[in-house]
């Protein structure tokens, strides 16, 4: 009797797994992100960046693309150091894994940004010199695919720990120190750059930093905490006759009760790349819950890339026109 259940047991098992073809199995494929500027249409409402390709539990910021759009680096921080890192377009237009930069992966690199023509790629850097700890001004020159060995950019004049250089296309630098809270601009005269601080129009309240700057030096947006909507958020100035504006906090949906940081313009005008702390959705935690289902995923309140439309710019600008 006990042979026969089993061998009756058995035959179920074995015709259950007989009515299950294998066509009915789904299997999920990641979005396969294509052409320049991983093909996104920017939009009014800020949305995750290629998030299946970039987005991750750790932390990503300062996106910034190639002038054509086809290699694109951010930063991500990993345990004792921040890496930068790169994706870049293939040949069926496909883009490629991310990986840490040739440049890169030995020291704390941080804030990668191009030149308005696309030729070096600045970035700031903590990797040491000779009576020197401090974060530093670097660039890597273009040579055929990849990078040639870092340089540093010589300031005089204030300097301390630098971070974030935007260039325009006469190639001064928009930079922040971050230990006085300041924005600055280094102009080229030779081979150093002079260095001085942007008015008190900008640079007065709390601190301010991440300054991206238009390369006709028109407008900048950049990170502060003056009546923000919360931790930190992004604002925009105008340079009018050679005056600068009052900073104006962009707002929502571009600003969020959270963190934003790490402003960034597209070459034709038309894509604005930032990083946000937001949550996609809320997260649902409850007790014994494992801790993966709250830091495992990109929605961990960790800083992620988004992105948008620039029209906010103009609708600002259109303002300061008027009121003239």
């Amino acid at each position: 009797m006990k042979s026969t259940s089993i061998s009756i047991l058995f035959a179920l098992l074995l015709l259950g797994c007989q009515q299950t073809p294998k066509s009915e199995v789904v299997v999920a494929e990641k979005p396969s992100y294509k052409g320049p500027f991983f093909g996104v249409t920017p939009s009014a409402t800020p949305k995750l960046l290629a998030p299946e390709l970039l987005a991750s539990p750790s932390t990503e910021y300062n996106g910034t693309f190639t002038p054509d759009g086809t290699v694109f680096f951010y930063t991500t921080d990993m345990p004792y150091n921040a890496y930068i890192t790169f994706t870049k377009m293939q040949e069926d237009s496909t883009w490629s894994e991310p990986r840490i930069a040739s440049f890169s992966g030995t020291f704390s690199d941080f804030d990668p940004l191009f030149s308005p023509d696309g030729n070096r790629l600045y970035f700031s850097s903590s990797r040491p010199e000779p009576d020197n700890e401090n974060s530093k001004i670097w660039y890597v020159e273009r040579q055929g695919n990849d990078w040639g060995a870092p340089q540093r950019v010589v300031l005089t004049g204030e300097e301390d720990n630098e971070y974030y250089s935007s260039l325009t296309l006469d190639g001064s630098i928009y930079f922040n120190i971050w230990s006085k809270g300041d924005i600055y601009k280094a102009t080229p005269q030779d081979s150093i750059y002079q260095t001085e601080k942007l008015p008190d129009a900008i640079n007065s309240g709390g601190d301010k930093g991440d300054p991206f700057i238009d390369p006709n030096e028109t407008y900048m947006i950049f990170r502060g905490y003056d009546n923000s909507l919360g931790r930190g958020d992004l604002y925009i100035t105008f340079n009018i006759d050679g005056h600068w504006t009052a900073p104006e906090n962009l707002g929502s949906p571009i600003n969020s009760d959270q963190h934003e940081m790490c402003p960034w313009v597209s070459q034709d005008g038309s894509l604005f790349v930032f990083a946000s702390a937001r949550l996609e959705e809320p997260l649902s935690v409850k007790p014994l819950d494992p801790i993966k289902h709250i830091n495992g995923t990109a929605n961990s309140g960790k800083l992620n890339l988004y992105y948008t439309s620039t029209d906010f710019i103009e609708n600002f600008r259109a303002k300061h026109l008027a009121a003239d």
